[in-house]
């Protein structure tokens, strides 16, 4: 067995990366990356970087040749990367991977307002058209960008402005992602598989605005605001409305202005209300709650 994993030199794929050297060879891992640079002296000998880049599909069917498996690790390119995975995974089936497993997103639905859906409703309807085996993996928001982004920017206002109202999510810690995917690259049984990877519990914005409180040790008042409202905040902020490539912002990271507030609208009318218990499923253990990512990342809260 040989694994392959795009989207590399990201922090999902280095966390993955020292996952699976835990339970495969070096030589059974295939690093593909637009970035072999930033893997240089970070890996055992035996390990393949090579380049791999989702706009430039000449390069990847060499990119994966020789891996059996495959990770196909979504891109940040929302409105396009629809087809930048396609290239990936006809360019995997070419070289031969005979099962690819892909990182969607929870709330899949075909009336999902959130416009970050549609790139992976249609990339599952590739993937299960494809002739090979696959495994997709549903993640839910990550349980980080509320104890690390949202929760320390309220907690120095005092003020958590929210347009998802009191609509929930399982928020999942990004580790029980990562970790749900190294179980299904390594051991056999996944093929057809659905999996959505959650947290133990629904929450609302509006429970996570609490919680920051109370381990932050300062109160915050949760304000419901439009859309429209929350379009204006953004457009202040100068968070640009679409996505831009290689985009990133310490309050937003790589997320446009129009991708958060469909998302929060998505959040607000129910799509996202998904739980499961799939971490515990595939990895063996109950996946972190919401307030364990909080202790977890309590200095981020200024505690």
């Amino acid at each position: 067995m040989t694994v392959a994993i795009t989207g590399a030199s990201g922090h999902y794929g280095r966390m993955l990366t020292g996952l699976l050297l835990e339970r495969i060879a070096p030589s059974e891992l295939i690093l593909i990356t637009r970035s072999p640079q930033a893997l240089a002296g970070r890996l055992p000998p035996g390990v393949r970087v090579r380049y791999g880049d989702f706009d430039k599909p000449q390069t990847l069917r060499e990119a994966f040749a020789g891996a059996t498996r495959a990770l196909i690790i979504s891109t940040l390119s929302v409105g396009r990367r629809r087809e930048q995975h396609r290239r990936a995974i006809e360019a995997a089936c070419a070289a031969g991977v005979r099962h690819l497993v892909y990182t969607s997103s929870v709330g899949i639905h075909p009336h999902s307002p959130a416009i970050v859906i549609r790139d992976h409703l249609e990339t599952e309807e590739i993937l299960r058209g494809c002739g090979a085996a696959f495994t997709i993996l549903r993640d839910a928001q990550y349980a980080e960008v509320m104890a690390t982004m949202l929760a320390p920017m309220a907690l120095a206002s005092g003020k958590w402005f929210a347009s998802a109202g009191d609509g929930g999510m399982a928020f999942v810690a990004k580790r029980d992602c990562v970790e749900s995917a190294a179980a299904v690259l390594t051991r056999p049984g996944h093929e057809g598989a659905v999996y959505e990877i959650t947290g133990p519990e629904i929450y609302s914005f509006r429970d996570a605005c609490t919680l920051a409180a109370e381990l932050g040790g300062r109160p915050i008042e949760y304000i419901i605001v439009s859309d429209a409202e929350k379009q204006a905040q953004f457009d202040a902020a100068g968070i640009p409305r679409h996505y831009v490539e290689g985009m990133e912002s310490e309050a937003t990271g790589a997320w446009s202005s129009d991708d958060m507030v469909s998302y929060e609208r998505a959040i607000r009318e129910g799509y996202f209300s998904v739980c499961s218990r799939h971490v515990q499923l595939i990895t063996g253990r109950p996946a972190l709650s919401l307030r364990e990512v909080f202790l977890a990342n309590r200095a981020a809260l200024g505690a």
